[in-house]
């Protein structure tokens, strides 16, 4: 990180910078050849008047913005060389061409003024690249549908800040947000409940609105080629085995006790669970992935098996059958046989799960990857040791629900995702870092924006940069000029103000975690997921 002089206005940073003499002037008369890169530029050219060539008939040397592939370089790695009369990016392949051009984009927009016929680029040679391979972001659309539009929107955000997945949170107790046509009381009973807990998580009050929403398969399709052409890769979330009174209220024969349950109007952690011991449980499961299968054509699947009591398998006929016949002597373990199965049933078909970190088990199935959001880290570490995969969500910095008297953008910005006692020879087992975003108490675009925003950009910011290069206080420099783009796109972020409020409105920020919009005043809970015509921001005293 440069010391002396004013840092570019680049998040996340490069990981080094050699500053040039002289400028670059970006004008509307330049031209660009995109080649077999017709995708990346494009979607980098959005906005910007600017030439393509579709051949290369004149001289190449009319071609002011040149794009070379370099197999040396690696996979996600670029350099983006800015001269006074030509710019130049090198990279492995598009990945790499997509980051350059967005890092050229971020130093466009930073100098743009309304009106303004040339930008004036700081003359440089760039070379980067990402520190973890896993850059993720994760949205809960159970608890609170956004729709299209917002997904959208945050695909267009994390692409601009160099984030790779997108893990989308599509199941819970509250909804059930994506189509299987096998199975169409999911959509049809699963995607609606009839009110929403408005109180803290230990209370009890609800409102009177009905929620609803989910995806078409279409729909689904038409995001994630959004995606893709982003290089963003989609990880679906399906929950089991905890997590699921959507899908029991459409399908209680899945349950222990065969119900009659409901969509849960209420958050928290739920006793009526899905039931191993029945096998139509497994082929529901099994019917449903193939179907998300074809839809998602990432590598990972998210299966969740977080908050799952065993209290109904304790007393469950089947249950109690399937434990004998497995030899097992704990109920719980029932929970590991489960997943195992999904492990391999994926992995016949190309594709690794992923779990929260309370699948853990001394049976789990090694290929399995472990996401960490809170407790048991010795027995993490222990997994991490003997070769599991594992992706990092400190549930104390990088969940985004949290208020910001309890995760201020410093803290986020300043946290170290690795863990201290993880000695270096496995840190190639961290795939990378996710900030989630449960949305029990998000129920709009405008608390959705002031939660994310800006703490994304920290996160970002620690995902792609050597930690060693990190530095707050050139952080918070080039932050402003980023904060000017949300406003044109009406963002309607958290102010500096309040992102990092002072020291006497953090002392109790752990207790707000269980108040109403965890920690800050009650909000508007309304079912609006429209993009405000002008910036709106959701404010923390707003009633």
């Amino acid at each position: 990180m440069e010391k002396q002089l004013t840092p570019l206005s680049l998040i996340p940073y490069p990981q080094a910078v050699e500053r040039l003499s002289g400028f670059f002037i970006w004008k509307r008369s330049l031209k660009i050849f995109p080649g077999e890169f017709g995708n990346e530029v494009a979607l980098f050219l959005a906005g910007l008047t600017v030439e393509i060539r579709a051949s290369m008939v004149d001289s190449e040397a009319l071609t002011q913005i040149k794009i070379k592939i370099d197999r040396e370089l690696a996979q996600e790695a670029y350099q983006l060389r800015i001269l006074c009369e030509e710019i130049t990016i090198r990279a492995h392949n598009e990945t790499g061409v997509f980051y350059a051009l967005q890092t050229l984009r971020q130093l466009i927009m930073s100098g743009y003024q309304v009106g303004s016929t040339q930008i004036e680029i700081q003359a440089v040679n760039i070379m980067d690249a990402p520190r973890f391979a896993w850059r993720g972001f994760m949205l809960d659309e159970a608890r609170h549908f956004q729709g299209m539009q917002t997904v959208k929107d945050l695909l267009d955000w994390m692409a601009y800040f160099k984030m790779n997945v997108f893990h989308w949170h599509l199941t819970e107790d509250q909804g059930w947000r994506i189509e299987i046509k096998q199975y169409p009381r999911l959509i049809e009973v699963g995607s609606s409940r009839p009110a929403n807990q408005v109180s803290g998580f230990l209370g009890k009050q609800l409102n009177a609105n009905p929620h609803s929403g989910f995806y078409t398969q279409a729909e689904i399709k038409e995001i994630v080629s959004y995606a893709a052409a982003r290089q963003i890769q989609i990880v679906p979330e399906i929950e089991m085995p905890g997590h699921a009174q959507a899908a029991l209220a459409a399908y209680p024969e899945l349950g222990c006790t065969g119900g009659p349950y409901q969509v849960s109007p209420r958050w928290g952690i739920h006793s009526d669970i899905m039931c191993p011991g029945k096998a139509n449980t497994t082929t529901f499961l099994q019917n449903v992935l193939t179907e998300v299968l074809d839809l998602f054509p990432g590598k990972f699947i998210h299966t969740g098996g977080d908050e799952a009591p065993k209290t109904r398998w304790k007393t469950c006929p089947d249950c109690q059958k399937l434990a004998s016949e497995s030899g097992i002597a704990r109920i719980n373990d029932l929970q590991t046989i489960l997943t195992n199965h999904i492990s391999q049933f994926l992995q016949a078909n190309g594709r690794m799960l992923i779990g929260w970190n309370e699948m853990l088990a001394e049976g789990l199935d090694p290929k399995a990857v472990v996401q960490y959001w809170v407790g048991r880290k010795k027995k993490l570490l222990q997994h991490i040791r003997s070769g599991r995969k594992a992706i990092l969500s400190n549930f104390a910095a990088y969940y985004l629900d949290h208020g910001y008297a309890h995760s201020p953008l410093d803290k986020v910005y300043q946290y170290e995702p690795v863990f201290e006692k993880l000695e270096p020879e496995y840190h190639h087992n961290i795939l990378g870092i996710e900030t989630p975003l449960w949305t029990e108490f998000v129920p709009n675009r405008a608390r959705l924006d002031w939660q994310v925003f800006p703490r994304l950009l920290a996160v970002a910011e620690t995902a792609w940069l050597d930690p060693r290069k990190k530095d707050l206080a050139s952080f918070h420099q080039r932050l402003p000029a980023f904060l000017k783009q949300l406003d044109v796109k009406n963002v309607g972020y958290s102010k500096l103000m309040d992102s990092n409020p002072p020291f006497h409105k953090r002392i109790f920020g752990a207790l707000t975690l269980l108040q109403a919009g965890k920690g800050e005043r009650s909000a508007t809970l309304c079912d609006s997921h429209s993009t405000p015509s002008q910036p709106d921001r959701w404010q923390p005293d707003q009633q």
